[in-house]
């Protein structure tokens, strides 16, 4: 018992230093990120109007590139950053699984449109109360137009992470490329993206009740 408790403390203080912004996206998405670039801009590239340095000339038109364009941060939910399983008090605690990065890319990909992926990471930790095996958890991600207010995309995805019940168990999951209008490049100011566990807490100390299951 008192070997499992070790990786559940930890959690508390560790979620400050985790959840501090974007990772890298190079990083997180690997090497398929270095050629983004290349892959995306293509044959036919979309282009923008760019001001042109001299007044009496008129503006110049050039290809858009993946850094060209402002992509928008992602957000931790309220509420979403970690889901715990288990009873009222840290020994009862079976797993708790808590969102450690994140990461997205923009990408032009035609005509006034670009593509965006989101990628999450995180651990999986077992409590006093858990034993090793495979878990998993609702980790949702939603992509909300920031003038309306409406959501562009939204989708749940099955997480799971396995554990010999001392170390840390991983997950790390990359959305499909989404579709999004390019009507400026500044993307931050037009969309939003958030993710979080459904049914999770923003406080990893909050208890949740007992499940019978094993596995997850």
């Amino acid at each position: 018992m008192s070997v499992r408790a070790a990786p559940l403390r930890l959690l508390v203080p560790l979620m400050a230093a985790l959840l501090t912004g974007c990772g890298s996206v190079t990083s997180f998405f690997g090497s398929s990120a270095q050629n983004s670039t290349q892959v995306n801009v293509g044959a036919n590239p979309p282009l923008v109007a760019r001001p042109a340095a001299n007044p009496s000339e008129k503006p110049k038109v050039l290809p858009v590139a993946s850094q060209d364009i402002a992509c928008p941060v992602v957000e931790i939910a309220e509420g979403g950053s970690a889901l715990r399983a288990g009873g009222p008090d840290n020994a009862s605690v079976r797993y708790q699984f808590t969102i450690g990065d994140t990461a997205r890319q923009c990408d032009p990909a035609g005509p006034q449109q670009a593509t965006l992926r989101i990628g999450v990471s995180g651990e999986l930790a077992i409590g006093p109360a858990g034993s090793a095996g495979t878990f998993s958890a609702p980790l949702k991600i939603v992509v909300t137009h920031a003038s309306d207010k409406k959501e562009v995309f939204s989708q749940t995805y099955k997480v799971e992470a396995t554990s010999d019940g001392i170390a840390a168990g991983r997950f790390r999951i990359v959305t499909e490329p989404i579709i999004l209008a390019l009507t400026t490049l500044q993307l931050a100011d037009v969309y939003s993206i958030s993710v979080g566990f459904e049914g999770g807490s923003a406080n990893p100390s909050t208890p949740r009740r007992q499940r019978r299951k094993t596995t997850g």
